[in-house]
């Protein structure tokens, strides 16, 4: 299943539950890889460690084979690979004349990951916003899901990445996270009206945790303690999700 995560402001700790959920669904069996699309703030190579040479940015320029910027994720054997990217002052679609060749080299990058390691699951972390990078992985997947907090102006953006998804005929899913947990009834009933509103698929919502605040997006909480209350409430949304 290919499965894009947006934002509309950045901070909603989506790179954090992508690294996350990556680590769940491997854990659980499955063959996974996560492609780090936010090329104006990359972090899933800190979240994992990960020491590279090329990145997506040298594929999609050209430079290299899409094998040679996968990297496995060696932890207890689980099958899970990252696509990290660096830093860039244009979006993904900048690097090629139209958007169709944009789209072709992203779709030859994943023919590849299914084709040569029968990825089951590829995630793709988008840049926060609405922008070219993130609007082009949102028309190639099954599901895009638009990660959301609290907070009302990200609430307005998120009404019209939720429309830019329908306009692209893309399933789009709505996540709360990082809600407090003192106000976690009131909350729910607010985001169920707002998902009805906007004519989503909710997942549910997540309470802000500290000991996941406390990782500092430099390790993954999924690995140290598969049975913290974010993990187990991480693991609900995978269920309706996948």
């Amino acid at each position: 299943m290919l499965l894009s995560f947006h934002s509309y402001k950045g901070g909603t700790g989506k790179t954090t539950l992508v690294g996350n959920l990556g680590v769940l669904l491997a854990r659980d069996g499955s063959k996974v890889c996560i492609v780090d699309t936010d090329v104006n703030g990359p972090g899933l190579h800190s979240l994992f460690d990960i020491k590279y040479d090329l990145t997506l940015i040298d594929f999609l320029q050209g430079r290299c084979r899409a094998q040679d910027v996968v990297y496995k994720h060696d932890h207890e054997g689980i099958e899970l690979y990252i696509v990290p990217t660096r830093a860039c002052e244009e979006d993904i679609s900048s690097l090629f004349n139209t958007p169709g060749e944009a789209r072709e080299k992203m779709s030859e990058l994943i023919k590849v990951l299914q084709r040569d390691l029968s990825i089951e699951h590829l995630l793709f972390d988008c840049s926060p916003g609405i922008n070219r990078s993130s609007l082009l992985t949102m028309n190639l997947v099954d599901k895009a899901t638009i990660i959301c907090t609290v907070d009302v102006q990200d609430i307005r953006g998120t009404y019209i990445l939720s429309s830019m998804a329908e306009k692209l005929g893309t399933r789009a899913n709505l996540l709360f996270n990082r809600t407090p947990g003192d106000k976690q009834k009131e909350i729910d009933e607010v985001i169920k009206d707002f998902s009805n509103k906007l004519g989503t698929d909710l997942l549910g919502s997540i309470a802000f945790d500290d000991y996941v605040a406390r990782a500092w997006s430099r390790k993954l909480v999924m690995e140290e303690d598969p049975e913290c209350d974010y993990c187990l409430q991480l693991r609900s949304i995978a269920e309706k999700l996948v």
